[in-house]
């Protein structure tokens, strides 16, 4: 039975997507500082880890040395039991792509974010204000004009209603 998540071809894109859209928008407003900001602190970072780069990779060696003698012990050691083997699930998850794609958004764009997220909400939350005094104000505007048209409808069925018995008790009359 196929995973409801995957498409019939098993694409992984859309959820991806997905994932990578809701990722940039939250990384875009809940990031600490600008896109400008974080790369300059990444850059400190990585030249300090330079050196325990540096080391590690001296640890490398010898551990790569250790890990090669424990293999060949663990191989003379294993007399039976299950063989060691990697098993690969045949589902392919819907999580997984969403998941990946929420990363991958949420790391491009706190690295691109033109501000910080308590900016950008600040920002969100004026336009937001702004917008709703705009479309109160178009309410009202469509009130007035609405009151006047039917004011005008009003008056005219009214001055319709007087015109039609002025004529009629003419009519009357000339009868």
């Amino acid at each position: 039975m196929k995973d409801k998540g995957i498409n019939r071809n098993g694409s992984i894109i859309m959820p991806s997507l997905a994932g990578g859209v809701a990722g940039a928008g939250l990384a875009l407003l809940f990031t600490p500082k600008s896109g400008t900001g974080i790369r300059k602190d990444l850059k400190r970072v990585a030249k300090r880890f330079s050196q325990a780069i540096d080391v590690s990779k001296d640890l490398y060696d010898d551990s790569r040395e250790f890990a090669s003698t424990a293999v060949k012990t663990a191989k003379k050691a294993y007399v039976g039991g299950w063989p060691l083997e990697l098993r690969i699930r045949e589902k392919q998850s819907f999580m997984v792509p969403v998941l990946a794609g929420g990363i991958i958004g949420a790391g491009i764009t706190l690295l691109l974010a033109p501000k910080s997220g308590t900016e950008i909400r600040k920002d969100l939350k004026r336009f937001a204000s702004s917008t709703g005094e705009q479309v109160g104000s178009a309410i009202d505007k469509g009130k007035d004009v609405y009151k006047a048209g039917k004011d005008a409808i009003t008056a005219a069925v009214e001055s319709g209603k007087i015109e039609y018995f002025e004529r009629k008790r003419k009519f009357e009359h000339a009868v």
